[in-house]
Parts: C-alpha cells; structure tokens; sequence
C-alpha cells in the first residue's frame, strides 16, 4: 500500500459468498397441529419464524392455503344407502366395456335455497384513504309470502314477509303452481312423459296424497313421480353442484336495501345463469357418483375437475360417463362384506348379497 500497489481482497470462492438459507423440512412444517395454522400469525408464532419466511415458503410453494369446508356426517347406513343408490343409476356392462351411467334426462332436481341481503362477510378492495363500507340489516333470512288482500292493499299484490322456515304446505303450494307447470310447460316433445322429480327427504318434503295433487301430477298424458335421494346428500342434488352456487355468488355481487331488491337480484342472477352450464353439472353429477364409490359411500372428497369446458370446446364431452369395472366391483364387494357382517351379527337377520350385473 505504500508504493501504491493495488491488493485484490475479493473472495476467490465462485458464486455468491452470503449464508445460505435455512433448510425446512416436511417435518418441521407439519409439526404444528392444524389449528394452529388457520393464519399466518399463529402459524410463524409456533414454529418461532418470521413472516417473511412463511411468504418466501408461500410463494416457492411449499405451503398452500386451503379453504375446508365441513361435510355432512355420515353413518354406517347412510353409507351403505348412497352406494346402492350411485348402483342403482348404473346400466349393465356390455361387450367387455365399463358399465356407464343412466341416461338421466327424465329426472328433475329440486330443492330450496335460501338468499341473503347481505352475507355475513365480504370482501373488498379499498384504497388507504377509503372508509370501510358499512353493512347492516335486522334479519338474514326472507322469502316471498303468498297474495294476500288487506284493507292495506289489494288482492294480487305480493305482501313479503321474513319466515324461518319452509312448511309442507308452502312445499305443496310450490309444487302444485310453479314445479308441476313449469315441468309440463317446458318437457321437449321428443321425451318421454314419464318423469321423476327428485329431492331430499327432510321433514317438510312430505309427497301429497290428495286427489287435487295427484291429478296434476297424472294429467295431460305426463306421469310425474317421487323419488327421494339419500340422507345426508347433498353432493347427489345437481343443485347444490353448479346452479345454486353461481346465481348466490352473482347476487352478492348486488348491495339489495330490501327485500324487492332482493328478488329482483336474485332473478337477475338467474337470467344471467348460462343454460348450457347445465350440461356441466350434471357431469360432475357422475363424477361425484363415481368418487362416492370409490371411497365406499363416503364425502371425504371435492367434485373433480375435468376440463369440461376445453372438452367442450373439442366436440369431447360426454353426457353418459363411463366408470372402471373394478371400481364397481369393488363398492359391491364392500357392501355384500357389510352385509355378511349384519347377518352374522344378528342371528335373526339374514345376510343379503348385492349382484355386480
């Protein structure tokens, strides 16, 4: 340095010379129990990390945020009843091909839903300086009330009213003036006149007897009938599968003050449901049929993608799925192992053996 020589203090190691970063194993991430990983804070405070780790972690894509969602509890009957109803909607199968779904064309679903003013959360995108958007209502749930005449208004005028609940009679009410000519209205010529309206078993879905009903359903050459899906499931209801989901999602899109807005948002919703979304649904319909095989009757699963819309697209997509031979016969194994299991439990009981044809 004296006279002036230059001295190279660089490192002679190639490549960056910084600490390298710190390794987190599979182990180490999972050893937080789950309900302490519902968010970041309580996630990076038990593991003793920062939160830039967990956002480096995020973003390499070693952790991923999940939304669970709680299924409906399922017994040892309910299970064995969505295996032979998913049995049941299957056709023989024939030339050494998978057995494949009924055509499914003559059966309506139907169910109720209901539309809230406003749900409980909403999510928004503000700017710093914004005010947070205020929210406010005095009950959740309202449906329509039928016509009714008062010295207040006069007959014909829809008089809305908040009920808690949906009655057998308001069901038979729905059924006999909107589901039952509707159905007839719009049945395709080319169809079959026998028809089977499907819904779930709760208490209100009581079929009616009365001979006013029963000539509805028998008139005009149409034979409508009943038919109940199982207990507990409401992955077997093309409903709860595509429509429902997408006219809620496009109604809270609305900020309705009241309960006309309400209605009016929740037709609008309706009008702007792509019919041939339809077709989908009843896709994953099968899907979920399927997947209900697979595990045995149960609903530890989320209805499968399967590309239908790039399917679409290419003129590939099916209306009637086929499933494995070996899925099949593995669900019929099952159930004849169940009820094997019943007759030798119950000397009284004889066993029952399910046919895979």
């Amino acid at each position: 340095m004296a006279v002036g020589n230059v001295i190279d203090v660089r490192s002679k190691k190639l490549g960056k010379t910084e600490p390298k970063p710190t390794e987190y194993t599979d182990d180490f991430l999972q050893s937080v129990s789950l309900y302490k990983r519902t968010t970041e804070r309580s996630y990076r405070a038990a593991l003793k990390i920062s939160h830039v780790t967990i956002h480096k972690l995020k973003k390499k894509g070693r952790l991923i945020t999940h939304t669970s969602i709680n299924h409906t509890a399922l017994t040892s009957n309910h299970k064995i009843a969505r295996l032979k109803w998913v049995l049941s909607h299957l056709l023989s199968a024939e030339d050494n091909r998978d057995p494949r779904f009924v055509d499914m064309q003559q059966v309506v679903h139907i169910d109720e839903k209901w539309f809230y003013l406003n749900p409980d959360t909403r999510r928004f995108y503000l700017l710093p300086n914004e005010p947070n958007p205020y929210m406010c209502e005095q009950s959740k749930r309202f449906k329509h009330n039928k016509e009714k005449k008062s010295k207040n208004r006069k007959a014909g005028v829809v008089e809305i009213k908040a009920i808690q609940n949906v009655n057998k009679e308001a069901i038979r009410a729905m059924l006999l003036e909107n589901v039952i000519p509707g159905i007839k209205d719009k049945w395709p010529s080319h169809l079959s006149k026998d028809i089977w309206i499907q819904w779930d078993n709760a208490r209100p879905y009581q079929i009616p007897r009365d001979e006013e009903f029963n000539a509805a359903c028998q008139s005009d050459g149409f034979n409508i009938q009943f038919i109940y899906q199982p207990a507990q499931s409401p992955d077997l209801n093309v409903l709860d599968l595509g429509l429902f989901n997408v006219i809620q999602s496009i109604q809270y899109q609305s900020f309705p003050k009241n309960l006309m807005e309400l209605i009016e948002n929740v037709k609008e919703a309706y009008d702007l449901f792509n019919p041939v979304l339809n077709k989908h649904c009843w896709i994953t319909l099968q899907c979920c049929m399927e997947k209900i095989l697979n595990h045995f009757g149960g609903n530890h699963f989320t209805p499968p993608h399967k590309g239908k819309k790039r399917l679409e697209r290419l003129g590939l997509l099916p209306e009637v799925l086929h499933v494995d031979r070996t899925v099949v016969q593995q669900a019929v194994d099952h159930l004849n192992n169940m009820f094997i299991q019943i007759g030798e439990g119950n000397e009284n009981d004889e066993g029952m053996e399910v046919d895979a044809d």
